[in-house]
């Protein structure tokens, strides 16, 4: 699980990304574009309950309200791991969360497509023209992906 920062100054840094890294949660202060965080933590430079975060947020301030509902739960500091498993367990199991070890799904299309057209090339003995008739694809459609995933008729 990952866990992006927001907000917090350097002692609430210093509170809570020790209790994140001993539970097993990674932390990341600045995510980049196809970076995958899983949840927030929301300090005391802003504030939280007017944020619309599109991910669950832990946020580090007492609340009265009980904001679970919504996918926010007030958490002050100092954190002990009792208190702050549970929550990260909720969110584990939670259905609507991403999942960092989620498919690529670029990467599983190439992947799946390079295995096609080597089975059909096996299954055609290398002939490329047999290969993309089975494929329903046109022959030079077929040769530019060979070309793409650096396909070698000659190995079938």
């Amino acid at each position: 699980m990952k866990a992006c920062l927001i907000g917090l100054n350097q002692e609430e840094t210093h509170a809570v990304a020790p209790v994140l890294h001993f539970i097993g949660v990674e932390v990341v202060l600045d995510p980049q574009q196809d970076e995958l965080v899983d949840f927030f933590v929301v300090g005391s430079q802003v504030e939280a309950p007017k944020m619309a975060l599109p991910l669950p947020t832990i946020w580090l301030h007492e609340s009265q309200d009980d904001l679970a509902d919504s996918g926010l739960w007030s958490c002050p500091i100092p954190w002990r791991q009792e208190q702050i498993l549970p929550i990260i367990n909720r969110l584990a199991d939670s259905s609507t969360m991403p999942r960092a070890q989620a498919v690529n799904l670029n990467v599983y299309v190439r992947h799946l497509e390079s295995l096609l057209i080597r089975h059909a090339l096996t299954s055609s003995n290398g002939v490329v023209s047999q290969a993309a008739n089975l494929l329903q694809i046109q022959r030079t459609t077929l040769i530019e992906k060979m070309r793409r995933y650096r396909i070698d008729k000659s190995e079938f």
